[in-house]
């Protein structure tokens, strides 16, 4: 690692003008190179020399990041699609991470204000938007902020998206563009019958499912520490007999996952359709542990 930072080649030149920027968080690719070689006054061939040492200087620095706990990651400013490297830390290990986003939402909520956001989805590259949020909410201890994209594309059909606070990396109010605002009461309605951060907008129905519990710890707890609102108790547990639960929900990831988290604690009953998919699911699983 030491010695990409030695000698006097481009790359090495590169690498620490690099590292020199690269503390202050972010800078812009080639515009501020091209600021500091003063490209405009090379001949073409040293042009060009520079261009590969800043495509090589970028794969060797990222190398080099890495194994000090720094990730590199390029996105694109949204106003005028210049790409942006920023070098930073596992926001994951900052605990004052989500503290910092929220209040700036808060602002921005108070104050009728569209954010300017940096936004890491999974697995993907961060990407920078203009973000109009709107309403709040906290799942299974995680925090989300609810609104729409500037852009209307990015919003990809749905009335509305959801960001988890941990994957937004940067956040600031803007005046760009116009506050779009949103309904607080829409969102309660369209969250009240959803276990998870988001609604499911391509199958909306909502069925009473019907949970056997088989243990007395699961029944209990599952009364006394509800996820969901809807959790009604059909059945008393006993010694004699298995305790029934029902709740009213829309089938989603989050509620296969909730109820897989209890193990032989908890049996689906109804409907036959969510049965059988917990039983290919839990046959699967099975399959991996069977030589």
């Amino acid at each position: 690692m030491a010695n990409i930072f030695q000698g006097s080649s481009k790359v090495a030149q590169c690498v620490r003008t690099w590292d020199e920027l690269m503390r202050t968080g972010t800078w812009i690719d080639t515009e501020e190179f091209a600021r500091i070689y003063d490209y405009a006054n090379l001949p073409g061939e040293e042009v060009l020399g520079y261009e590969k040492a800043i495509k090589k200087a970028k794969s060797e620095i990222r190398s080099a990041l890495t194994e000090i706990g720094l990730y590199l990651r390029e996105s694109r400013d949204a106003k005028d699609n210049r790409k942006i490297l920023t070098a930073y830390p596992e926001h994951c290990t900052d605990p004052l991470h989500n503290i910092r986003i929220m209040a700036t939402i808060d602002d921005a909520m108070m104050y009728s204000r569209a954010l300017r956001l940096t936004y890491a989805p999974s697995f993907h590259d961060s990407e920078v938007h203009i973000f109009h949020p709107q309403y709040v909410r906290t799942y299974n201890g995680r925090q989300y902020v609810y609104g729409v994209y500037e852009i209307a594309e990015e919003n990809k059909g749905l009335p509305f998206v959801a960001l988890p606070l941990d994957r937004i990396e940067t956040v600031s109010m803007t005046k760009e563009v116009s506050y779009q605002r949103g309904n607080p009461e829409e969102y309660e309605r369209q969250m009240r019958n959803v276990m998870g951060a988001s609604p499911d907008f391509k199958h909306p129905e909502v069925v009473d499912v019907v949970l056997r519990t088989h243990d007395r710890k699961t029944h209990m707890l599952l009364l006394t520490r509800p996820l969901h609102h809807s959790i009604r108790e059909i059945i008393p547990f006993s010694e004699e007999q298995c305790g029934e639960l029902t709740i009213h929900v829309q089938i989603t990831r989050e509620l296969e996952n909730w109820i897989l988290h209890y193990g032989t604690g908890l049996e689906v009953i109804a409907p036959q359709s969510l049965r059988a998919h917990m039983a290919h699911v839990i046959n699967t699983i099975k399959d991996y542990y069977t030589e």
